[in-house]
């Protein structure tokens, strides 16, 4: 037997697979950078403003946003961020305006325009909600003909010293037209998403992100 220079017996090398080593690295890799995580969502697609988004039951333009000041019930002063959209009902029945979902009290499955405005960036909170109307020479009201573009504003209340963003930004819903039940074979428009855990909270579909500029405009 052939003993080394030193007087010390040879150790024969230990061969480790290619394969093993390399899952130890990306072990390594990977703990490094906080393990396994799920791939982010994909963001949803973008629009501009005066683009028409199809929302399933409506055709949807957003043409401006403006900060603005308006007379108060009580001749006080108003200050509003107001959004105008133009919205063409595409369904066969006249549709309501409904109402805008308030910041962090959860979504219904509505079948109103309103309802499918489901968050803003930044989160516009205000004491008594935001509000959706149609706007006709002056008057206001909540029918959305079929077949008729119509203007609705869109308010949301700000304090009389509070900045204005530069812009905002909106998840907007789309809608399916879906039967009312397994007896009841009638359709309805509903804005489209689903029902955690089946019975839990209901989560719409980011169907459209849009982001419009917001700029100062006399009442």
């Amino acid at each position: 037997m052939t003993s080394s220079p030193n007087g010390g017996r040879r150790r024969r090398p230990v061969l480790v697979p290619v394969a093993s080593a390399l899952a130890v690295v990306g072990i390594g890799v990977t703990a490094a950078f906080g393990g396994l995580r799920d791939a982010p969502d994909k963001p949803p697609p973008t629009a501009s403003p005066g683009d028409t988004i199809d929302q399933g039951q409506f055709r949807t333009q957003f043409i401006k946003a403006i900060d603005t000041t308006e007379a108060g019930s009580f001749g006080d002063a108003k200050r509003y961020l107001e959004l105008v959209v133009k919205v063409t009902n595409m369904g066969d029945k006249t549709a309501s305006v409904g109402m805008v979902p308030e910041p962090g009290k959860g979504f219904r499955q509505t079948g109103t325009f309103a309802g499918s405005l489901l968050r803003t960036r930044p989160e516009m909170k205000s004491e008594y909600g935001p509000r959706a109307s149609v706007l006709s020479y002056g008057i206001e009201s909540q029918q959305l003909h079929p077949g008729i573009t119509t203007t609705v504003v869109v308010k949301y209340e700000l304090q009389p010293t509070a900045t204005a963003p530069e812009e905002i930004s909106l998840d907007l819903g789309t809608f399916e037209n879906e039967p009312l039940g397994l007896l009841n074979q009638s359709r309805d428009w509903l804005l489209k998403g689903e029902y955690k855990d089946d019975d839990g909270p209901f989560e719409p579909e980011v169907a459209t992100r849009i982001t419009l500029p917001v700029r100062k405009e006399a009442s």
